[in-house]
């Protein structure tokens, strides 16, 4: 229609207009099309999805997890009180002992998770890792103390292996750090901490009475530059920390001159520094001794940690607190200018600081103790008396 003025009677018109559609085949002809209809003869009926049981077995757990407390509860509810209490009572010291145990496993279950990178968890401290190994720690462990490197600076850890491994392994009842390293520090995969590949050393170990020797092949490179040749001696240091001296020869047992030192290499194996914080690009952070001024003294040494001279290590004093030290009778006495109280600090602060003591006090072979502390304990210290003497740092588990 022009102008598209459509009524109701033109429509009426249209349909009318339109032919009849007859099929004339008898009823038998189409029946017998529509059966020979591949189309017809897919089953198009909805498919029962296979994991619908799956859910019914998750939901029918869900449902018995929240109906068996109740069940529980009204089991117990029929329990005589005087029982109960019976077995409270009975029960209460083994209760706590579980939850001790619990709380033990969950922390060291924690720690083994992440000893791809570090395994610390023979070391904690109520959840806090510690720093130091202790003598008394390590009745069932042999301890292999190893400097590592990481950016020509020498990082101490403590690789501690079990003792009856060890004894197997070397036949030796007590071996000394060189046996130790020769059997082990091969084993000890330094790149997977964030640590240059550094260990063993080139060369042959061997040792007569307190002095390390080590005979080196030509070409060995721990002289091609000072910041080299200092990682190398300074690792030394923190490695045969049982020995007094370290000579260097060559491969006829000759004194060997390095480049930038014009003698002989023959030196003491003692590093009297003082400890600070040490922190790998990874977040992980060590406790290592690091120079910072004057510390021939034990004293000096333990003054020298309020504030360190550099961006590449951290105190381990928190900010804020001052202290003086003094010595007598094998005890550097530190002293804080105020009353300190532990609970202000955070507690892996507090652990740091602790621990850095212990470290630099015993790198001058003497005890530490703090005083002016509202504490008389923190964790396993006690602050009362001088603090034990740590035998090594850094503790990690060999695999």
């Amino acid at each position: 229609m022009a102008n598209n003025q459509w009524n109701d009677d033109n429509l009426d018109k249209l349909l009318h207009s339109m032919p009849k559609i007859k099929d004339g085949r008898p009823s038998s002809e189409i029946l017998e099309r529509l059966k020979n209809d591949n189309r017809l003869k897919e089953d198009r009926r909805p498919k029962v999805k296979k994991w619908i049981p799956s859910i019914v077995a998750v939901a029918a757990l869900l449902l018995l997890s929240l109906l068996l407390p109740s069940m529980l509860k009204g089991n117990q509810d029929m329990v005589s009180e005087p029982m109960m209490d019976n077995a409270r009572s009975a029960n209460k010291e083994s209760i706590t002992m579980d939850n001790k145990a619990e709380k033990a496993s969950v922390e060291e279950d924690s720690d083994s998770e992440s000893f791809e990178t570090t395994t610390f968890s023979s070391m904690d401290i109520m959840g806090m890792r510690s720093h130091v190994v202790l003598a008394k720690e390590n009745d069932n462990t042999f301890s292999l103390n190893l400097g590592l490197i990481h950016e020509a600076n020498v990082v101490p850890v403590t690789i501690l292996i079990d003792k009856d491994r060890v004894q197997t392994d070397l036949e030796i009842d007590h071996p000394d750090s060189v046996a130790l390293y020769k059997e082990y520090a091969g084993l000890f995969d330094e790149e997977s901490y964030g640590f240059d590949n550094y260990h063993p050393y080139k060369g042959e170990l061997t040792t007569t009475g307190k002095t390390v020797i080590h005979k080196l092949p030509e070409n060995h490179g721990y002289d091609m530059a000072v910041a080299i040749l200092n990682s190398y001696t300074d690792s030394t240091k923190e490695t045969f920390t049982d020995f007094d001296e370290f000579k260097v020869v060559d491969e006829g047992g000759n004194p060997l001159v390095f480049d930038y030192v014009g003698e002989a290499m023959e030196f003491s194996l003692k590093r009297q520094l003082p400890y600070f914080k040490y922190v790998m690009p990874s977040g992980e952070t060590y406790l290592v001794p690091y120079e910072n001024g004057d510390s021939s003294t034990v004293t000096q040494a333990l003054l020298s940690m309020k504030k360190a001279d550099n961006d590449i290590v951290k105190e381990v004093i928190p900010t804020g607190i001052d202290y003086q030290v003094t010595e007598s009778h094998g005890v550097a006495v530190v002293t804080f200018d105020s009353p300190l109280d532990f609970t202000t600090i955070p507690e892996h602060d507090v652990l740091q600081m602790i621990e850095g003591f212990m470290l630099t006090a015993s790198n001058y072979d003497v005890q530490v103790q703090l005083k002016n502390i509202e504490q008389s304990h923190f964790e396993n210290y006690d602050l009362t008396k001088p603090l034990p003497k740590p035998i090594g740092a850094n503790p990690i588990w060999l695999p």
